[in-house]
């Protein structure tokens, strides 16, 4: 009997076809790696190590913290999304990530749209201003006083350039007509020690517990809160908006993404446990000392919401005149 030949062309399509579906079946199979692209210590690190642990209880396989910082996130975002879409690599990616660096850097080696497969937001952060306390200010506007009367004394740090905090300060000495200097880091680990020893000035960050408690010594002031209300653990601190500068608020939530082609099975898998996993019992600590609320969102929400955010950012950055090579 003869064989007709074109018959068999389907079949190494129909056997990748069953091996990719067994392998969704069986997900996950082995451990997870998950990027922060940030130094290890900071906030979003220690979050999402929280949320790791979680996680890993829920799908019975190990997962793997791998810090990779540089770049103000593009280091640890490029691997990610370079990396195979099978749900073994996943992201932290902040805001800043996924909308504030499309706008300020010319080029990328990835498109924050394009290049991820989004699997939902976990939590949301608040934003206070910091000074340390040999900088003569105990308002706001006693700090803009001071600045514009010593131009180039105060210094500000951050986890480099188009990164959140960094945009908050520009924003910040836009509207006040000030001008400190940039010195950036590799993330808060780094940072907050120079701003507790006052070789930092000043410094938009969560109100962390380690900004908190420096700041009860005496050691540091909180003079304001980027939020539209006084923030329940520092009910003293007032809102930017209390202290004469008016609709500052920048988006503070944090997401989880995965290269790009991610199978929506591994995606809604990986949306449901992280959903259960930022309310469990042993992340509300960390959470709380980091100044993070637990938040989800469906892929479908965390799409709509940086497109939202790179559409109203986008003409106030370019006011600021902040973009990157």
């Amino acid at each position: 009997m003869a064989i007709n030949l074109k018959h068999w062309r389907w079949l190494p399509g129909a056997c990748a076809f069953t091996l990719a579906a067994a392998a969704v079946a069986q997900y996950p199979a082995k451990p997870i790696k998950w990027i922060v692209p940030i130094a290890a210590g900071g906030p979003n690190d220690i979050m999402t190590r929280a949320v790791a642990i979680e996680l890993a209880a829920a799908i019975g396989q190990p997962v793997i913290i791998e810090n990779r910082a540089g770049a103000a996130y593009i280091v640890g975002a490029e691997a990610a999304a370079k990396s195979a879409p099978d749900g073994y690599t996943l992201l932290t990616a902040p805001a800043a990530l996924l909308v504030f660096q499309k706008l300020t850097y010319a080029k990328l080696p990835y498109d924050s749209q394009k290049d991820f497969s989004y699997i939902g937001i976990v939590a949301n952060s608040v934003m206070g201003l910091f000074i340390h306390a040999s900088v003569p200010a105990k308002t706001v506007q006693e700090l803009v006083g001071f600045a514009k009367a010593n131009p180039g004394k105060l210094n500000y740090g951050t986890s480099g350039v188009g990164g959140r905090f960094h945009l908050a300060t520009e924003f910040f000495q836009r509207r006040t007509d000030i001008k400190m200097e940039h010195i950036p880091f590799k993330g808060a680990a780094q940072f907050i020690p120079e701003l507790i020893a006052g070789r930092i000035d000043v410094l938009f960050f969560p109100p962390v517990a380690q900004l908190t408690s420096q700041a009860k010594a005496g050691k540091l002031r909180a003079l304001a809160m980027a939020t539209a209300e006084r923030f329940p653990d520092m009910p003293d601190v007032p809102t930017m908006t209390e202290s004469g500068v008016s609709d500052f608020s920048f988006p503070d939530w944090i997401a989880v993404v995965a290269p790009a082609g991610l199978p929506r099975p591994i995606v809604d898998r990986l949306n449901r446990e992280l959903s259960k996993a930022v309310f469990a019992p042993g992340v509300k600590k960390p959470f709380a000392d980091n100044a993070f609320v637990p938040l989800t969102s469906t892929p479908e929400q965390l799409a709509q919401i940086v497109d939202r955010d790179l559409k109203y950012w986008g003409p106030v950055l370019k006011s600021l005149g902040v973009q990157q090579e």
